[in-house]
Order: structure tokens, then C-alpha cells, then sequence
């Protein structure tokens, strides 16, 4: 906790003691609301609580605690939030530290880890091989391709002896296929090589694990990964972007299974169908196709664009269960939209056999239902008989799906004794009256199933009707327009 009593300077009145602990209770209120968001949603957040502040004193007391949050935060990632606010805030001269010792140690932290933050390039690194060979990282000549582990250690700490065990342990029980480079930080060659030898040595396992220094200190890595004390774990993706800093052996483990799938996963529980009622339900009484895919994008990006396949995986997967009990047109289009761009369209994350019993299984049978009388197709050119509603009245008949005439023709497959269906018709029958450009065509499920099993076949092959009312609108050519809407809601 900050300290909140004192003066701040000279004639300032300090804040009173309730005040100061209402207004702390507040915020740790606040900022545990928005523990799981995004660094830059912080950033934005924070401006708004600081840039709010009339009062100088409770500017200078938000900012500091607002700092002090997320300097301290466990949540990787959150360091970027307290030297934006250093930047913001504190470095401008906009609030001001409580004395110029607070002020120096921020620059410090600042200095030093301002540049190695998730989601930014890693900076470059000149190093050497233990027989002297320069070696670049992160520079132009790298070569990339696979994910990359910086393990910066000293000979001499014991928390790095520990460090090292469990990631030798992780190397070899796990076999991940990555790039590892062991970073001596100290310019003892000969404990270096011992300490190599008898702590890192022999590993066989998929990983290629590279020994590297700096004896002089050129490249200046503690600055640039802000290496003021050790163990300091980084994982860097592919292209060289850092995705990881500040880790544990355990939290670096649980970020290489995310990256390579190795989790098995439950999708569809009751907590996650309560968040995405929440969601839509801030869509209004009618969420759209483009609602889902937003919510679709919304997941990829606040996932894959960090690397976190897993989580990917998971928001996605419950996603795609909770959208298949879902009827309604924005629903069911959003679900094609959700199977076409990240699950079918994103085979390289859905490899496991875990993913096809849970995950592809459900999208085929889902996609091969939406893939039937898709909007923009010619309705399959079957002849049905049914009830023809019109401006002119009632005929009862057998007609061609596809040659119904009207400029929006509107077909409901329906069942016998479903209220539902019977809303849906007395709307169409209302619609059809009123409107002379519209046609209705009822055609009975039950009646097909029981009169003409041929018929029936061709119906449930060419149209969705896992769910009853089924309608469908159709232009005068006989190319779908929509489905899955209702008329009666």
C-alpha cells in the first residue's frame, strides 16, 4: 500500500486519513475489475481515473497508487502500464513524486525495462561462444523460425542453481522444439564452464540449447532486458517478438504448452455460457451476424496476437458450443463465420486429437448444416406440396422451391403443435395479406415425413431443419436471400 498522510509540498493541506482509505478501497476495487484486460485498456483506464482529478492532492495520490499497482502487479505484462504512467504522468511533470529518491529508482525501472516489454521487438544482442565466436541475436543477419528462451544467470546465485534444475528438468522431460540460450551475466570464465558442465550439459532433447556471454559487458543486455538481478526468463515468438519476460520455470512450461497445444481442454461449461449471454446480451434484442464476429475477432486478437494459442483455443472452442444451441439468423450466420476463419481456416492450431474429438467433430456436422441453401445460392429446385399465401388469398398445392414468383418469396418448414411455428405463420399470414409483392409457402414437416419419404430425404438433405421453424427467403430468381429469421419476434 502507498502511503497516502503527509505533505507533498509546501502549503499543501495533506489528504485526510478516511478520505485516503475510502478513496484507496475504491481503486483496489477498480483496478481488480480490470485485472484481466488488456495493458493498453490500463493505459486508457488510468489516464481517465488521473486526468478526472480536480484536486492536486488526489491527482498526485491516483497516480502514485495507480503506479504503484502495476509496478508490483504478479499479471505479466503490466510493467508496460506503470512506465506508460511514468511517461504519462510522472517524467512530464504532470504529478509529481512524493521526493527525488521515489524519482530516480522510477527512471531507473523505467531505463531498464522500458525497452524488452511484451509484445515489442527484442532488442539486439551481440554475445560470444565459449571459444570466443561472436554470435548476433535479434539482429539482421538472425536467423529465425523458432521460438526462443533467454535464460540469463550468474555462477553464484542460488536461485539460479534452483532455476537451472527445473529448466533442465522442462528441457528434457518436455522436449520442446525451441531455440535455448543460456546467458552467463557474470566474466568468471572458468566457473562458467564448470557450472555449464556440471548444470547444463548433456541435455538431449529437441531443444538446440546455446552457452553464450558478454565478459565486458558490450552489449549492454542488462539495460536492454533489464537485468539488474538474476535468474531473468524471456520467451521470444518466432519473429522475434518478446511474448514472455519475467518468468518462472513453471509460468515459461505453461506458455510453451499453449504455444505448442499440448492441453486438454473442456469447452461449453455453465460459466463460460453465462460471460457470452452477458456479451450479447449488450447487443440488444437482436444480436447479428456481425455481433458474433466481432466477438470471434475480438477473441483472436486479444489471443493469437499475443501467441497464447491456448486461451485462443479455449475462448473460441466455448464460443462455438455455446453458439450451437443458439437458433436466430445472427446466431447461426456468426456461427459459419466463427467455422470458416478459426476453425477450418486455422488448421495449423486445431491438430490434436483432442481438437478433433471436441472441436472439429462439432464444426463439421455444424458446417455441413449451415453449408445447405446458403444465402446467396439458388434454393435446391424441389417440388414440395404446402399452403401458397398471398394477397389473392389461400392455395393449396405442390410447387417448386425455386419458381415461386413473387419478388421475396418466404418459406417456413414447420412441425405440427409447435407454438412457435404457429407465431411465425399467423405473422406470415398477416404479411402475405398486406404486402403484394410477398409470398408465403407453409410446407408441413410431419406431412412430408409422412406422405413421401423421397420427398422428406430431399428436404432434410438440401435444408437445416435440426430446428423447427426453419423460413427462408428467397428472391424472384430463387437465390436465398435469408434464413434462420423470424417474423414474429
Amino acid at each position: 500500500m502507498l502511503a497516502c498522510a503527509g505533505t507533498f509540498h509546501a502549503g499543501a493541506q495533506e489528504l485526510d486519513s478516511l478520505r485516503c482509505n475510502a478513496l484507496e478501497t475504491r481503486l483496489d476495487e477498480y483496478f481488480t475489475a480490470l485485472e484481466h484486460e488488456a495493458p493498453e485498456f490500463k493505459m486508457q483506464e488510468c489516464d481517465f481515473l488521473i486526468g478526472s482529478c480536480t484536486d492536486s492532492l488526489v491527482r498526485q495520490f491516483v497516480a502514485l497508487k495507480a503506479y504503484g499497482q502495476y509496478l508490483d502487479s504478479p499479471v505479466m505484462g503490466d510493467e508496460a502500464v506503470a512506465i506508460y504512467l511514468l511517461d504519462k504522468w510522472f517524467f512530464s511533470g504532470k504529478v509529481r513524486m512524493r521526493n527525488d529518491e521515489d524519482l530516480m529508482y522510477a527512471k531507473i525501472f523505467a531505463d531498464f525495462n522500458r525497452s524488452s516489454l511484451i509484445g515489442m521487438k527484442a532488442p539486439e544482442l551481440n554475445l560470444y561462444l565459449p571459444d570466443g565466436s561472436p554470435m548476433e541475436l535479434f539482429g539482421d543477419e538472425d536467423v529465425r523460425g523458432r521460438l526462443k528462451v533467454l535464460y540469463f544467470y550468474d555462477t553464484d546465485c542460488p536461485k539460479c542453481r534452483l532455476e537451472t534444475a527445473l529448466l533442465r528438468n522442462l528441457l528434457m522431460t518436455e522436449d520442446y522444439p525451441v531455440d535455448f540460450f543460456a546467458i552467463y551475466a557474470g566474466n568468471d570464465f572458468e566457473a562458467w564452464q564448470e557450472y555449464v558442465s556440471e548444470k547444463l550439459g548433456s541435455i538431449g532433447c529437441k531443444a538446440t540449447i546455446m552457452h553464450l556471454w558478454d565478459p565486458e559487458l558490450d552489449s549492454d543486455f542488462q539495460r536492454k532486458y533489464g537485468v539488474v538481478v538474476t535468474p531473468r526468463l524471456f520467451l521470444v515468438s518466432a519473429d522475434g517478438t518478446i511474448i514472455g519476460r519475467g518468468l518462472s520455470v513453471s509460468a515459461l512450461g505453461q506458455m510453451l504448452d499453449r504455444m505448442f497445444g499440448r492441453a486438454e481442454l473442456e469447452y461449453g461449461s455453465e460459466e463460460s455460457a453465462a460471460l457470452f449471454d452477458g456479451m450479447f446480451n449488450a447487443c440488444g434484442a437482436s444480436v447479428l451476424r456481425e455481433d458474433v464476429a466481432e466477438m470471434a475477432d475480438r477473441i483472436a486478437w486479444a489471443t493469437l496476437e499475443k501467441g497464447d494459442t491456448l486461451m485462443f483455443r479455449q475462448m473460441s472452442g466455448d464460443l462455438l458450443y455455446y453458439l450451437s444451441s443458439k437458433t436466430g439468423e445472427g446466431y447461426k450466420e456468426g456461427t459459419a463465420y466463427l467455422i470458416n476463419e478459426y476453425i477450418e481456416g486455422r488448421g495449423d492450431i486445431w491438430k490434436t486429437e483432442d481438437d478433433s474429438l471436441k472441436i472439429i467433430g462439432l464444426s463439421q456436422i455444424l458446417s455441413d448444416l449451415l453449408s445447405k441453401a446458403a444465402p446467396g445460392t439458388l434454393v435446391p429446385d424441389i417440388a414440395a406440396g404446402g399452403e401458397l399465401l398471398s394477397s389473392r388469398g389461400t392455395k393449396i398445392g405442390k410447387y417448386r422451391l425455386r419458381k415461386l414468383g413473387a419478388r421475396r418469396n418466404i418459406i417456413i418448414f414447420h412441425t405440427e403443435g409447435c407454438p412457435y411455428c404457429e407465431a411465425e405463420i399467423a405473422k406470415a399470414r398477416e404479411l402475405a395479406a398486406d404486402d403484394r409483392g410477398v409470398r408465403v409457402f407453409l410446407v408441413n414437416v410431419d406431412m412430408a415425413v409422412k406422405s413421401d419419404q423421397a420427398l422428406a430425404e430431399k428436404l432434410f438433405d438440401s435444408f437445416d431443419l435440426s430446428s423447427l421453424p426453419f423460413l427462408m427467403e428467397t428472391d424472384r430468381k430463387g437465390r436465398v436471400l435469408r434464413r434462420y429469421f423470424s417474423l414474429s419476434m
